[in-house]
């Protein structure tokens, strides 16, 4: 097709997404670019983030084949892999085929050994297991603070508590965080820290959390958190529920002076007047470092071909499209997505401070577990968390507890090494 040529569509893709702020403009751009030089239409279904894992999981085992592409969280990627959600992309029919337009090299190792490529080790990322998808939308957790109140970011946890407890007042916590135990809430919180001062949530080498996960010093870390929310009182008790949305929503309204939040995504809401009360007052910082050193929590997603399409080669040309220099362009200079390109080459262009921080956690990205037993480990461990953070267990007991009921899946999972 000719540039701007318009054709009928003769084929319809549909993406299944999490609804993603980014998911509007991508949209936008289809429909603008890509169906009329391709001929082929797009329908973009996002649904909420909680749902989606078990959506798709339920859509495979269906035998579905309803979407032809499926965007997923990096910890996702190892339970779908095995449900044969994903078509394998390292073959000569997609990433092998000389013409195609996308390059493994040209994005960032940090990235992709974390997020399309699987089985692979967390504490060992390896830049050749097999590939399973593409980057979709690129995020870990910083720093978020107000610079009216503090002239700068505190640099270490011990800082952060400090400072948290000297802004607290009678309308204002110093630290906000999402303390539920649904999805992937609490552990967000706890994992920067543990990571920070040593500890590891468990051996992937030999499918160990007996004695690493319930560590001196992962205990120690959880109850430098506790005491944060039950001793200091520099954060809101409430938040013993909270989600993504409520620990922004503090922020935003003035109710909280810090909070670790995702960037870039939500990048540009914090100087949107209509949904920020405290515009051009906000400054974006790494993660704090712990005693050992400094760990940023991550939550990209990728995006893949769903095994089971009958339009494999036309949603390969979307996958294409997608990570095109002029996409990928647009994406990063539209604020409201809060977006920055997995592709090095393209790094230049993401300039908002917002954007910028991403880069700069680059070396200090850490992921959780993403084995098919993922969300047995997760459940597990956000519950004995969540009870550790309002005073229900000590501590020390709630990883101890943990820690026993993980070995217990991760003995059972085929993939131990103790069970080849």
């Amino acid at each position: 097709m000719r540039p701007g040529h318009f054709v009928k569509a003769q084929a319809t893709l549909n993406v299944l997404a999490p609804q993603w702020p980014q998911g509007p403009k991508e949209q936008a751009l289809a429909a603008e670019t890509f169906t009329p030089e391709s001929g082929i239409a797009v329908n973009f279904e996002a649904v909420n983030y909680a749902t989606l894992e078990q959506r798709v999981k339920l859509l495979v085992e269906g035998q579905s084949a309803d979407y032809d592409i499926y965007d997923y969280d990096s910890q996702w990627l190892g339970g779908f892999v095995a449900a044969g959600a994903l078509e394998r992309l390292d073959t000569d029919q997609f990433l092998g085929n000389p013409d195609t337009t996308i390059q493994m090299d040209s994005f960032f190792p940090e990235i992709t050994s974390r997020l399309v490529r699987y089985p692979n080790n967390e504490a060992a990322p390896s830049e050749d297991a097999p590939v399973y998808g593409v980057p979709w939308s690129l995020n870990a957790e910083a720093l978020w603070w107000r610079n009216d109140l503090m002239d700068a970011a505190p640099a270490t946890w011990e800082e952060l508590r400090a400072k948290a407890q000297e802004l607290t007042n009678d309308s204002m916590f110093g630290y906000a965080v999402q303390g539920g135990r649904d999805a992937d809430w609490i552990i967000s919180e706890t994992n920067p820290i543990m990571w920070g001062n040593g500890g590891e949530l468990w051996d992937q080498a030999t499918y160990t959390a007996q004695g690493i996960l319930n560590s001196d010093s992962n205990k120690d870390s959880l109850q430098f958190f506790v005491d944060m929310n039950l001793v200091d009182g520099s954060i809101d008790p409430a938040s013993a529920n909270w989600t993504i949305n409520e620990r922004l929503g503090a922020l935003l309204t003035g109710k909280a002076a810090m909070c670790l939040n995702w960037a870039p995504l939500f990048g540009g809401v914090a100087d949107d007047p209509n949904q920020s009360q405290v515009v051009g007052q906000i400054g974006y910082a790494p993660s704090p470092a712990g005693s050992v050193t400094t760990a940023a929590m991550i939550g990209c997603q990728g995006t893949g071909l769903n095994t089971l399409s009958e339009q494999k080669d036309a949603a390969w040309q979307y996958l294409e499209w997608w990570q095109s220099d002029e996409t990928q362009t647009a994406m990063i200079e539209d604020i409201p997505s809060g977006f920055v390109s997995a592709r090095t080459d393209l790094q230049s262009l993401a300039t908002n401070p917002w954007q910028t921080v991403f880069f700069e956690m680059l070396p200090s990205l850490r992921d959780m577990w993403n084995i098919p037993e993922y969300a047995q480990l997760l459940q597990i461990l956000q519950t004995e968390l969540n009870l550790a953070y309002v005073g229900q267990k000590p501590p020390a007991d709630a990883l101890d507890d943990a820690a026993l009921a993980q070995q217990v899946v991760l003995d059972g999972s085929p993939d131990n090494p103790a069970n080849a």
